[in-house]
């Protein structure tokens, strides 16, 4: 089965946190602190080679043939078919095997996780280690930072998404491998990072030190703002308890309006939300869209494009609590204006790319972070599995999203030294202009 993020959650973490993913910066004459040791590479065993290992590594090649979403990318893929077929003589053969060649697809979200890294991740967690709250991943020959976690010790300083980072606590990025720049993202909670990092929109390098701190898992947050506008964050779409979550919300400040004349306008916050499930996007872009427009598109490989239409409005359900369709009415009535930032992602995309091509609210901010694919899942020797992108998808326009992002309606970047949000400010200030004129 496809699915959009719900494995992403645990493999954007654990890679992180083993090291498979990483990002990119410049050198500096600044970074000059020695780099944790390197791990060595993978030596195979050299042991006769295994008849079971090969049919393994061969159906996973043919795997990954037959469904990555954009065969092109592929490039010399028939080479691998036989690469290892002398080499694979250990469990250890096999799984470095399968690492390699999920690698040599050139897609940093299609990975091959074993079940060692797996228990290598959980003995990071019961060591009470935090990360920075920076995903970096590489860009050419140097780390970018591509999404900052909302609530982390990185939220609400100076960094801001696509900076490139030069180094970490003066150590130097660009010739570290990947396990080497995960470990100095992450320590005991307290600990100082420093930042040395080149500003993506001035070329200037900043500094900023970092108090890590265990990020607390994100709940929807509302409140009634001065007009009588209800302001909103929706947290993440890694389950359907969010959207439950958000008609509770939603409700409760619904109600705290009617008192002084009832609610005018909604502002949605989607800023740094990572995303998560397809369906959880489908079923929360239909709260505000009407019967019959269209949420996404999805191409798998060569088929025809495939719509995900909005779900009737007396149908929707998360966690199977059937969702008010009164309340549903309200929402798709109600005047609208959405956030976005760098660090809104993959299913919050597409939730952006819905609301934005069907006219539904004004997107304020700047360019999402740019994950339009989807996953699917093989399981591979001794519990581990191979996460390959499977499918892409595109909003209700047909515009690209996957490394490209949604491009707001108004673009408003947030300034480094913010003291106030000036984003929502003018999401606000949009939705009385509107409610002013409105006749």
């Amino acid at each position: 089965m496809f699915r959009l993020t719900r494995h992403r959650n645990y493999i954007q973490a654990a890679a992180l946190a083993l090291g498979l993913l990483t990002a990119s910066g410049a050198q500096a004459a600044t970074c000059t602190e020695a780099p944790p040791p390197a791990s060595p590479a993978y030596t195979f065993s050299g042991a006769p080679a295994s008849d079971g290992y090969q049919l393994m590594y061969h159906d996973m090649w043919n795997f990954i043939g037959d469904n990555y979403f954009d065969p092109a990318r592929l490039t010399n893929w028939q080479a691998l078919e036989h690469a290892y077929d002398d080499k694979l003589g250990t469990m250890d053969d096999i799984q470095n095997a399968l690492k390699a060649l999920g690698a040599a697809t050139g897609d940093k979200w299609t990975v091959y996780i074993t079940q060692q890294d797996m228990r290598d991740y959980a003995d990071i967690a019961r060591q009470n280690l935090v990360i920075a709250g920076l995903m970096l991943y590489k860009h050419g020959a140097h780390y970018r930072l591509d999404v900052i976690h909302y609530g982390s010790a990185a939220y609400g300083t100076a960094l801001r998404e696509r900076d490139d980072v030069i180094c970490l606590n003066h150590v130097a990025l660009d010739e570290l491998d990947q396990k080497q720049v995960d470990q100095l993202l992450r320590g005991k909670a307290g600990d100082k990072l420093v930042v040395t990092a080149v500003a993506a929109d001035t070329g200037a390098e900043y500094e900023v030190e970092l108090t890590l701190k265990a990020i607390a898992d994100p709940v929807v947050e509302a409140r009634l703002m001065p007009g009588n506008i209800i302001y909103i964050r929706m947290p993440s779409f890694d389950g359907e308890n969010y959207i439950n979550d958000f008609i509770q919300e939603f409700n409760r400040v619904y109600d705290e309006a009617k008192a002084t004349g009832g609610a005018k306008g909604m502002v949605l916050d989607l800023r740094n939300n990572l995303g998560g499930e397809l369906p959880a996007a489908q079923k929360f872009s239909s709260l505000f869209l009407q019967d019959g427009q269209v949420v996404t598109r999805s191409i798998v490989r060569n088929k025809p494009i495939q719509d995900m239409m909005v779900i009737q409005s007396d149908q929707i359900e998360a966690k199977r609590v059937k969702i008010d369709p009164a309340v549903v009415k309200i929402l798709r009535g109600i005047p609208m204006t959405v956030l976005e930032n760098g660090s809104s992602a993959s299913a919050a995309e597409i939730t952006l790319g819905a609301l934005k091509d069907n006219n539904r609210g004004t997107v304020i901010g700047v360019r999402s972070f740019g994950k339009g694919v989807g996953y699917k899942v093989q399981p591979g020797p001794v519990g581990g599995f191979m996460s390959l992108t499977g499918y892409k998808y595109v909003t209700p326009s047909g515009a690209e999203v996957h490394e490209r992002g949604i491009d707001p309606n108004v673009s408003l970047a947030a300034p480094r030294n913010q003291t106030s949000d000036i984003q929502l400010d003018e999401a606000i200030r949009l939705l009385n202009q509107a409610l002013a004129t409105k006749p």
